[in-house]
């Protein structure tokens, strides 16, 4: 049999959804054409305006996004800020996906700028400079109309594309004017507009990624095809620090059907062919030879025993003292105390990790769902001795990061084969390598001690956490710089927001091999869950409602209370539940990293019995996030963070035995389904603050809701997680 005849026989699922598109297209609701190309300077025939603007003479506008699009809907709500300062026609853009230049990079938390996604920070970082340049176009497209048509610039305003004359009617669209305001110098200050001038920014726009994910015409990493392109698939120790130190029957893969090439690399093997599943083939085939690496005797049961063992250690790393905690606390009253666990998580994005890579002699091209466009560029110049800008990065769509995909590795594999070839290679990670090779969030223990006062609120609190740190990890120098302590293990509970007068938070780092990174909300998953468990068991200790009991606790933060306040009104929180029903309330003060946003959330929850289960039926979450650019991007990302966090309350556990992760796939790793989800409403606060993070914000209180709804059912406390639902 033909060895290409595999490739050909099969129809791929995205050309099976084209070909329907084209077949029901009646049923199309006709939106802006996409684009899904990467410019590194502009989209050729048109005319430059800004670095984020380019304007065709038919008056076709291209906005660039320099964030990708892994779910959060940035690919409309960016552009829908740059369009509604330039004043275009939203029924006229076109938006493309940029990279490479300075306006695309952000200083991120103590970092140097670079081009990135994470940290939900892409609102707060770019909603002033996209407005600016928008403003810059629309300037210099006034200015040029003025010149053409004789009047003053003053005299001329815009809309929908065009210049407007208010004297004579007469007008110029953005088209005819963009090559003569190309060539105009742009203000660095130019004039915003007011709130109420604005057209777009605030409302509910349709996204425009929706209907080219709908019928298949959106470019996923996993479908990137490129001339001359061969694919590799990979051959992992099994082990999370394994290393391979050789290949025993290279000779004999390589003679198999379409096998071009087996590649060592230092943490896998990859065997590259004419198809993936040539490649997968003779991957499966290769004997390796393997170096277990630091974790061959790594279990789970150890690594929970540790973290036991450090939470009643004599010494600690204090990250917060306030008043004097130790007094008060030894003092006695009436006192609360709990311990939680937390396990390690993986992402299991929906898109396994893979990349496309060409490596030449006069660069090196990338394509693929790249979360870290920078980090990626680097890693590959200081591979291959090259400078950064010599590295090319096209963005697809991402199928899901969650942060995973910020990380080059799987990258850097593609690299390698292609540079071992000398043609470009797509690698494609499998799903049990992704899951068994991941960068795992870690797994944290918390112990927690109160002293009530007369009126049951917290006259001192100490608060340890313990497990691997992250900042120990990947940011020792930040760790360092903070005394020894990491601000996402404890996050939320060293700046606490709650009322506490006397206030000890401190952490032992227990070190373990496994690699760890960043993963949707960091540390607060962990953190909040404790956090809030904790802070509902005081309520019960001191006999209060949990929405009261916080707003006492609160009564300092305004904005706190009125998000409180309006999940309660939303959720009918002082009606009696209706019987079988019980309930959670749970609050987060999520500050961005370094401090770059703070967003407001509340939630209710309810939980209702079903036979010998329980299920989660309904969800309120109000949230103050700032002014809204697109409400219905808030709502997106508030519900799918609740689903989210779901799937980490009641599924996700990663185990370890001898060094290898016991999961491997969706069997054993699951995810919420469909049937599972809640009814969601999400409450958005009105508010005149900047735009705030919202990606991540509702994560961290779903687990404690949860927990304190089944502790009303069952009068059983839940404080590890995944919580089984079993009544």
């Amino acid at each position: 049999m033909p060895q290409q005849s595999e490739a050909l026989t099969s129809p791929s699922r995205r050309g099976f959804l084209k070909g329907s598109a084209a077949l029901a297209g009646a049923l199309c609701i006709p939106l802006p054409v996409l684009a899904s190309r990467t410019v590194d300077s502009g989209p050729h025939g048109t005319h430059e305006i800004t670095d984020w603007i380019w304007i065709e003479p038919n008056g076709k506008i291209t906005l660039g996004l320099s964030q990708c699009e892994c779910g959060q809907g940035v690919y409309t709500g960016m552009p829908q800020i740059l369009a509604d300062e330039l004043d275009a026609d939203w029924q006229n853009i076109t938006v493309t996906f940029v990279t490479g230049r300075d306006a695309y990079r952000t200083g991120a938390a103590y970092e140097e700028p670079q081009q990135f996604v994470g940290a939900s920070m892409s609102a707060t970082l770019f909603y002033q400079r996209l407005r600016i340049a928008g403003a810059q176009a629309r300037e210099v497209l006034t200015l040029a109309a003025a010149k053409r048509l004789q009047v003053r610039p003053g005299q001329c305003y815009t809309d929908k594309g065009r210049v407007y004359h208010g004297g004579t009617g007469r007008s110029l669209g953005y088209g005819e004017l963009a090559e003569d305001a190309a060539k105009l110098p742009l203000n660095p200050a130019p004039r915003l507009k007011n709130e109420a001038a604005h057209k777009l920014i605030g409302k509910d726009l349709q996204r425009l990624d929706t209907p080219a994910k709908v019928d298949g015409s959106a470019e996923f990493g996993i479908d990137v095809r490129v001339p001359g392109m061969l694919y590799g698939a990979l051959k992992m120790p099994p082990t999370v620090t394994g290393k391979v130190t050789g290949i025993r029957n290279a000779d004999a893969v390589k003679a198999m059907p379409g096998v071009q090439a087996v590649v060592q690399a230092p943490d896998a093997a990859i065997v590259v062919a004419t198809s993936y599943w040539l490649a997968k083939k003779g991957a499966d085939a290769l004997e390796l030879d393997i170096d277990p690496g630091a974790a061959k005797n790594l279990d789970s049961d150890n690594i929970l025993a540790a973290r036991q063992a450090a939470l009643g250690a004599q010494q600690a790393v204090v990250a917060t003292r306030l008043g004097d905690p130790d007094g008060v606390l030894a003092a006695g009253g009436k006192v609360v105390e709990a311990d939680y666990h937390t396990p390690y998580i993986v992402h299991a994005t929906m898109e396994s990790v893979n990349a496309t890579v060409h490596v030449r002699d006069d660069a090196i091209e990338v394509w693929g769902p790249i979360q870290g466009q920078d980090f990626v560029r680097n890693a590959l110049a200081k591979l291959y001795q090259r400078k950064p800008e010599t590295i090319i990065v096209h963005t697809t769509f991402l199928g899901g990061s969650f942060g995973r995909k910020f990380l080059p590795d799987f990258v850097v594999h593609a690299a390698r084969a292609s540079a071992a070839i000398g043609k470009p290679v797509k690698v494609i990670r499998s799903r049990e390598d992704d899951i068994r090779h991941g960068f795992y969030r870690p797994g944290v223990s918390g112990r927690f001690r109160a002293v009530l006062d007369e009126k049951g609120l917290p006259r001192a609190m100490h608060a340890r956490l313990t497990g691997q740190s992250l900042y120990g990890v990947i940011k020792a120098e930040r760790m360092a710089s903070n005394g020894g302590w990491d601000e996402t293990m404890l996050e939320a509970i060293y700046d606490c927001v709650y009322r506490v007068p006397n206030l000890k938070v401190d952490m032992i780092d227990v070190k373990q091999p496994i690699p760890v990174s960043f993963m949707r909300s960091v540390g607060s998953t962990s953190s909040i869950f404790m956090l809030e468990s904790f802070v509902n068991e005081m309520a019960d200790a001191a006999g209060m409602d949990p929405y009261r009991y916080r707003r006492a606790l609160l009564a300092h933060s305004p904005l706190a209370i009125r998000t409180l306040d309006a999940a309660a009104r939303a959720a009918n929180w002082d009606r009696k539940p209706a019987p079988g029903v019980t309930r959670g309330f749970t609050f987060n003060l999520y500050t961005g990293r370094g401090e770059a946003f703070q967003t407001y959330v509340a939630m209710a929850l309810e939980l209702v019995r079903e036979g010998k289960t329980f299920r989660v039926k309904r969800v309120v979450c109000a949230v103050e996030c700032g002014r809204s650019i697109n409400p219905n991007l808030i709502r997106a990302n508030i519900e799918g963070g609740i689903g989210f966090a779901l799937t980490n309350t009641l599924k996700s556990e990663v185990t370890f035995k001898a060094g290898v992760v016991q999961q491997s796939n969706f069997h054993d790793y699951p995810l919420l389904q469909l049937a599972e989800m809640p009814k969601i409403e999400v409450v958005i606060v009105d508010s005149d603050r900047p735009p705030q993070g919202c990606g991540e914000v509702s994560l961290g209180p779903v687990a404690p809701a949860v927990a304190h709804a089944l502790y009303q059912a069952t009068k059983a406390r839940r404080r590890s997680m995944p919580m089984k639902l079993e009544a």
